[in-house]
This record gives C-alpha cells, structure tokens and sequence, in this order.
C-alpha cells in the first residue's frame, strides 16, 4: 500500500519523463524517419520520444487508479518518506564519471565501467554483475556499431 506522499512523488516523476518525451518528439520534428532497413536520424528520437511518453502516460493512468480505489495510505511515516540522497548522489556522480571517461576511452569502456558501477552500488557483488556489464555492452556493440552502422565514439586515448 503506498502512501500519499509516495503516489505525488511518482507522479512528478512521470510528468517529468512525459515532459522530456514530449520535448524530444519536438526537436526531432524536422528529422527523417526513414524504415527498419534504411533507418534516417530521426528514428531514434522519434520511438524514444514516443516510448517515453506512452509509458509515462500509463504510469500515471495507474496511479491516479490507485489514488481513485482508496488504496493511498493516509498515514505517514515520521512525518515524512525517507529520502535516500547518498544513494542518488553516488549513481548522479557515476554519470558523471560516464562523461568524463567516454571522452578519453570511448564509449564502450565507459559503458562497461558505468554499468558495472551501477549495479554495484546496487548492491549486485557476485560474477553476474560482470556478465550484465559485458553482455549489454556488447548488444550496444552490435546493434549500432555492426547492425545499424552508427558508429560509437572512440574516445581520444583509444
């Protein structure tokens, strides 16, 4: 059962990952869309743009359900819901460190090491957290470098 606070706090969410669907449907306005076997560059910002704001729709369809059926608990815990800001602020600093290491080693580096960080802090510590890491990197990999022909940013030092 969630509470008030909990079911206001998912709602910003979703009006915010709407807003940003929504502005990226936009600016992607003029660009091309072209088909599955001659994708054109306005394919990506497009279906992204679009899955962004479908998703946050029925995010906030269900709760504004969940907010109609009375299952909202009234109550609050101490007043408040514990918000857990040294968290955030790790995975905040780990995009960071994304940037930062794309631009001297390139993204796939970066995107293993980034990966890994988060699962990490996550809490995931055994050999499949390696394993997450390296397979989705190499599905990145294959469908733009190989499949799609876009190529990922090499890096300065690489």
């Amino acid at each position: 059962m969630m509470n008030r606070t909990v079911i206001r706090a998912r709602m910003i969410a979703a009006l915010l990952f709407m807003l940003a669907g929504l502005l990226t449907l936009w600016q992607s306005r003029g660009l091309r869309f072209g088909t599955l076997n001659h994708i054109q560059a306005g394919f990506f910002p497009v279906v992204f743009g679009g899955l962004l704001t479908v998703l946050s729709i029925l995010m906030l369809a269900g709760l504004l359900l969940t907010l109609r059926r009375g299952r909202a608990a009234d109550r609050e815990t101490n007043g408040h819901e514990p918000v857990f800001s040294r968290g955030s602020l790790a995975i905040l600093g780990v995009f960071i460190l994304f940037v930062v290491l794309t631009h001297g080693f390139g993204f796939l580096l970066s995107s293993f090491i980034t990966l890994w960080a988060i699962g990490y802090l996550l809490g995931l510590r055994s050999w499949r957290l390696m394993m997450l890491a390296l397979f989705t990197t190499a599905s990145i990999w294959l469908i733009f470098d190989w499949w799609l022909g876009i190529y990922l940013p090499p890096g300065v030092w690489i």
